[in-house]
């Protein structure tokens, strides 16, 4: 049974995962070091042949997969999205429970702008959600059951790749985009393109890397000998409005 990603996250692949299951090889071993809400990984159910491996160096986003998969069934109705909510959550540090923690997070992803966690924001999609009863008891236990066997990481990507990847493995990376070829938002550490295509040189799995459509990427993937196409996709802008645009998907098979 396929899965929603787990919350929206600026650049999620819900438009593109499909595509992006269809071209995975075979594999035993799966990693994700950049999962951010999951949309890939949830798409397909889990199979006890496979092991799985998602990272996030955004500790409040891992921290969520990490209390989904211990409390997920102890999670039914967020309250009700207000502002001063938000920003009383946003500031709060401490935690009684992993239960507290989780309903925290998914609380400020689902009701910020552009799932910034930042800025508060009920979208018109949302809004409607929310007349509907969005969140049930019953959907977070599927997330729950879905990540059982799943090993959930909060370090750097390199080091994950480094541990896990072997002849089987199969990798899919979604970096934090850039224009510019550099990322700014991925805990306050730069992620730069030239860095993660010199770690795919080395690795022994296949892998898909998803990314910018600029003219970096694709010299650097083309150099290192890597096959690269263009998909187009969508997004919303944060206002109901759509996004479409095209990205690369860089692969080593």
């Amino acid at each position: 049974m396929s899965l929603t990603g787990i919350i929206g996250r600026t650049g999620g692949k819900s438009k593109l995962k499909k595509k992006i299951r269809a071209m995975m090889p075979s594999h035993t071993t799966y990693i994700e070091p950049f999962v951010g809400g999951g949309s890939v990984f949830f798409s397909a159910p889990a199979d006890p042949n496979v092991k799985e491996v998602i990272n996030d160096k955004d500790k409040d986003v891992i921290n969520i997969y990490i209390d989904m998969k211990k409390v997920g069934d102890k999670i039914d109705e967020l309250s009700a999205p207000s502002k001063e909510r938000f920003n009383q959550l946003k500031n709060q540090k401490t935690f009684s429970s992993p239960t507290e923690r989780l309903r925290r997070n998914l609380y400020l992803s689902k009701y910020s702008f552009r799932a910034d966690r930042r800025n508060f924001a009920l979208s018109k999609v949302r809004q409607q959600a929310e007349r509907v009863g969005y969140t049930s008891r019953k959907k977070y236990m599927k997330y729950k059951d879905r990540l059982k066997n799943t090993r959930i990481l909060n370090q750097d990507y390199k080091s994950v790749i480094r541990k896990y990847d072997n002849p089987n493995a199969f990798i899919y990376l979604d970096p934090p985009y850039s224009t510019a070829g550099v990322a700014k938002d991925y805990n306050d550490n730069d992620v730069k393109i030239e860095d993660i295509i010199n770690t795919l040189k080395t690795v022994k799995g296949k892998f898909i890397l998803s990314y910018d459509n600029i003219p970096e990427a694709k010299r650097l993937a083309r150099a290192a000998g890597f096959k690269v196409m263009t998909a187009t996709t969508s997004y919303t802008d944060g206002t109901g409005g759509i996004i479409n645009k095209k990205e690369l998907l860089i692969r080593n098979y």
